[in-house]
C-alpha cells in the first residue's frame, strides 16, 4: 500500500477516536466568546517533509478560508471542526531555496499556525501580515515557526524561506513519499486518542471523581520565576495572578478541574478569566487535550525587567 493510502487510513482512524473538542460543556473552549456565539478560529500544525509536501492538522471554523484545500487531500469534520490535510501547494522550490507560503483568506478573532520544517535546514526570511507575530524555536532537530495573532482581520499571509541540502535522500531514490517520522507521529497521536477515549468512558462508568485516588509519585517540578515573569504578573488582576501562580507551580500544565479546585474560582470565572489570559497570550490550550491549560511559551521565556 502507498504511504498516500497508509495516511488516509491513520488520518481516518484519528477522526473518528479522537473526542470533540469542548467536551464538557462546562470547560472554557476557543471556539467559543464570551456571549456563548461562534467565532472564528485557526489553530493549525503543519508539518513539512524534505519534498516540500506538507501533513495538516488543526480546527478551522471555515475550511473555505484555506485556499491550498482545493487541491489537497483532506478530510474535515464538521462536528469538531476538526481538519486533516495532506498538500503540496504550501511550497516551491528553488535550488536549495524553498519558499513556504500560507494564505487565508478570513478574519480571524484566534489565529494560530505552528510549522515544523524538516531537519537541517537553515532558516531564511519570515514575513508575515503586520497583524500576526511569530516565535521560532526548535524540536526534535528541527525548527518550529510558530505565528500568532487575535482579532486578525483581511485574510492574514505567512512566508518563509529555508534552505537545504541540494539532494535528499527521496530524490535519490526518485520516490516523493512522506517522512516515515511523521507516519510514526501519526500512529502516535492515533494511540493517545483511543486511550482518551477510554478513559473517557471509564470515568464516565466507574466511581465519583473524589472517591478516584490519584497516583503518588514525584511532585511536579515548579516552573522558574524569572524577573520578566514577575513583572507581567504584577499588571494581571487577582484571579489572573492566581491562575498563573497555580500554573506556575506545576511545572506550567493543569486541568481545568484542578485549576478550579486550587484556585476557588467557579467554573463560569474560570472561563472567563482564561480567555483573558489567552488574549494576552499568557496561556493557551494543550493541543488535542481540550481540559489542559498550559503556559504560553511566549510567557515562559520572559527573562528581563520588561514586557516585549
Amino acid at each position: 500500500m502507498k504511504t498516500t493510502g497508509i495516511l488516509y487510513l491513520v488520518l481516518l482512524f484519528i477522526a473518528t477516536a479522537t473526542p470533540a473538542a469542548g467536551l464538557a460543556s462546562d470547560e472554557y473552549s476557543f471556539a467559543l466568546n464570551d456571549t456563548g456565539g461562534y467565532t472564528s478560529q485557526l489553530i493549525l500544525d503543519i508539518y513539512v517533509d524534505e519534498t516540500g509536501k506538507a501533513l495538516v492538522i488543526g480546527y478551522i471554523n471555515e475550511p473555505r478560508s484555506l485556499p491550498f484545500l482545493e487541491t489537497a487531500d483532506y478530510i474535515y469534520e464538521n462536528e469538531t471542526q476538526q481538519l486533516y490535510a495532506i498538500t503540496h501547494a504550501l511550497t516551491e522550490k528553488s535550488g536549495d531555496r524553498w519558499t513556504l507560503t500560507f494564505t487565508t483568506t478570513a478574519n480571524y478573532s484566534t489565529y494560530q499556525v505552528v510549522f515544523y520544517l524538516p531537519p537541517q535546514v537553515s532558516l531564511g526570511r519570515i514575513s508575515s501580515s503586520d497583524q500576526l507575530e511569530y516565535l521560532v524555536w526548535t524540536a526534535n532537530e528541527s525548527l518550529v515557526v510558530d505565528f500568532h495573532g487575535y482579532e486578525v482581520q483581511e485574510g492574514p499571509d505567512v512566508k518563509i524561506a529555508y534552505q537545504q541540502s541540494l539532494t535528499t535522500p527521496a530524490e535519490v531514490s526518485g520516490a516523493i513519499t512522506f517522512d516515515p517520522g511523521f507516519i510514526i507521529l501519526i500512529v502516535l497521536l492515533a494511540i493517545v486518542s483511543i486511550m482518551l477515549s477510554v478513559g473517557i468512558m471509564m470515568v464516565r462508568l466507574g466511581s465519583e471523581p473524589g472517591q478516584v485516588e490519584k497516583p503518588r509519585g514525584a511532585p511536579k517540578k515548579e516552573s522558574e520565576r524569572t524577573p520578566g515573569i514577575a513583572h507581567i504578573m504584577e499588571t494581571l488582576t487577582d484571579r489572573e495572578r492566581a491562575i498563573v501562580n497555580a500554573l506556575l507551580k506545576h511545572n506550567g500544565e493543569m486541568t481545568q478541574a484542578d485549576l478550579r479546585n486550587e484556585t476557588a474560582i467557579s467554573k463560569s470565572s474560570l472561563a472567563s478569566v482564561l480567555r483573558a489570559l489567552e488574549r494576552q497570550q499568557i496561556v493557551k490550550k494543550a493541543w488535542r487535550r481540550t481540559n489542559v491549560i498550559e503556559l504560553s511559551e511566549w510567557f515562559l521565556s520572559q527573562k528581563g525587567d520588561e514586557k516585549t
